[in-house]
């Protein structure tokens, strides 16, 4: 028994130290064969981007990024190059990892405590970009909808089933919505993939991102971009392109 307490501790450990405790600029590849999870390999919560130029700004960017296959090989890949791309504003950005297994009300509740935190630490700041892909743009559009603070946020979902999620939710306390209600305080922008381009949803009858969206806008993204097929995760990248210029 006491041996196999100790193994279990070990083993524990050796995973604490294969979490990453850093994040910075510098350490991100756009080589997928060298990637090695870094945004992923890290314990829930924020984390801020160092190793780049910041100017003293007034807004900051937090990053949420969606849900991974348990035999995904390249989690969070996708946001490697958009990352470089939002750090070439000079911008505090954060990344904010959470567990995708969890349901997305509590992730969505965990997300307004932590952004609540990030302001108070950086009082400098008076609104916040906060940009979600995937499973992530539907918490963040469900943090819109909840929102309490008069924080003025403007909140970016990129190819979001808004209007349903997968099956692996049918426990949580999650229903069909047809409609998203954004608060006052939120700027808000519901970036949309065409349908069947997108490998996510091509298979679905229905495009799980089509809802109504009163108080924000919705922007339906083009079939290709660069010569490429504007799919799922290509769209970070697009969008985040189009923010910054």
């Amino acid at each position: 028994m006491l041996r196999l307490l100790f193994l279990i501790a070990f083993i524990s450990t050796a995973c604490d130290r294969s979490k990453y405790t850093d994040l910075s600029i510098e350490k991100l590849t756009n080589d997928k064969s060298l990637y090695d999870e870094y945004l992923i390999e890290r314990v829930n919560g924020v984390h801020r981007l160092k190793g780049y130029t910041q100017t003293d700004s007034s807004y900051g960017i937090l990053a949420v990024h969606g849900h991974y296959p348990l035999r995904w090989p390249s989690k969070g890949f996708e946001w490697t190059e958009a990352i470089k791309i939002l750090a070439k504003t000079q911008q505090p950005i954060w990344w904010y990892r959470h567990d995708w297994f969890a349901c997305p009300d509590s992730t969505r509740s965990r997300l307004t405590i932590a952004i609540d935190s990030l302001t108070e630490k950086n009082p400098h700041l008076d609104s916040l970009w906060v940009i979600g892909h995937s499973l992530g743009g539907y918490i963040v559009s469900e943090l819109a909808v909840y929102w309490e603070s008069e924080f003025p946020l403007t909140v970016h979902a990129i190819a979001a089933p808004l209007k349903r999620l997968n099956e692996r939710f049918k426990i949580c306390k999650t229903v069909e919505k047809d409609e998203y209600l954004i608060k006052p305080s939120i700027k808000y922008f519901q970036w949309r993939t065409d349908h069947k381009n997108d490998g996510a949803f091509k298979n679905m009858d229905e495009d799980p991102q089509d809802v109504h969206i009163k108080n924000g806008h919705h922007v339906l993204l083009p079939p290709s971009w660069k010569e490429k097929r504007l799919g799922h995760n290509l769209s970070i990248q697009f969008v985040v392109d189009h923010l910054v210029k």
